[in-house]
């Protein structure tokens, strides 16, 4: 799987990571977008063509597809 970012228009991979920890990945990830405050920023987790979960602001809580 892999995570995601979206802050200028296209999706940016940022890591890959085991299916197993994706729910550590997304918790982590979360808390990263707060911190920076980045408004226009956005987050998921895909793996190949299927996205599993996106975060936005401003509260960025991960919801699953």
């Amino acid at each position: 799987m892999k995570l995601q970012i979206k802050d200028s228009g296209a999706w940016r991979n940022v890591l890959s990571f085991d299916a197993g920890r994706a729910a550590e990945v997304e918790q982590a990830a979360a808390a990263l977008l707060r911190a920076a405050g980045g408004l226009g920023t956005s987050m998921r987790t895909v793996d190949g063509d299927l996205v599993h979960a996106y975060c936005e602001q401003p509260a960025c809580e991960w919801r699953v597809r």
